[in-house]
């Protein structure tokens, strides 16, 4: 999960009808987020819903609130529903540095940590933990599947790392910035992979300002 540009221009749909997932509201949080899911960071072309980051159940007034809006993959506003209204709103905050995100791949787990203990930064783990290790001791299909996608997609950027380290060259490199691009997939994790190597830091950490 990392911060979302949000363009400032409300679509003009909010302010004309009274539906929050008009045509033009889907297309401008499908531009704004390179088609990917604002929790999970997975790319959904056609998977995708418009999620309220504050429930329409809690927070009526705020259901066609255009910074309320937000694109969101089926899975993730399945488990955020109306249960995780106090979390971070990713418009306002640079989440890939306030939360350390990493893959344990010998237990099959997401790990998030953070040293800032308010509620919404404690809430947004809670929220990432449910949604990546699921809500019970043992996951469902869905969310083993899930994981297993995460740990996929991560490994193959750790790859990707530790061949470059071991033998720098051009081709490898550009293949890093390719995977550390806006519209890739999983960023949160592979921009931590990047921080927690200085050597690998000091080449490839201006490639994680895209939102600045």
């Amino acid at each position: 999960m990392i911060k979302v540009y949000k363009s400032p221009d409300a679509p003009s749909s909010l302010a004309t009808t009274t539906r929050y997932d008009g045509e033009d509201v889907k297309l401008q949080l499908l531009a704004d987020q390179h088609d990917k899911c604002y929790i999970c960071e997975r790319r959904r072309d056609t998977d995708y819903e418009i999620e309220h980051h504050k429930s329409v159940d809690n927070y009526p007034a705020l259901s066609r609130e255009w910074g309320n809006l937000f694109l969101s993959c089926r899975y993730c506003n399945g488990k955020k529903s109306n249960s995780f209204d106090d979390t971070l709103n990713p418009k306002d905050c640079s989440i890939e540095e306030d939360i350390e995100q990493r893959v344990d791949f010998a237990n099959k787990k997401a790990l998030f940590f953070s040293n800032i203990s308010d509620p919404q930064h404690t809430e947004t783990i809670r929220l990432l933990n449910r949604i990546y290790n699921g809500a019970k001791r043992v996951r469902t299909i869905k969310e083993e599947r899930f994981m297993e996608q995460t740990i996929s997609v991560v490994n193959r950027f750790l790859d990707l790392a530790i061949k470059y380290q071991e033998t720098p060259d051009v081709n490898t490199e550009k293949a890093i910035i390719n995977e550390l691009a806006v519209e890739q997939e999983l960023l949160g994790f592979k921009y931590w992979i990047i921080r927690d190597n200085p050597a690998l830091y000091s080449v490839f950490g201006q490639y994680m300002t895209w939102n600045r």
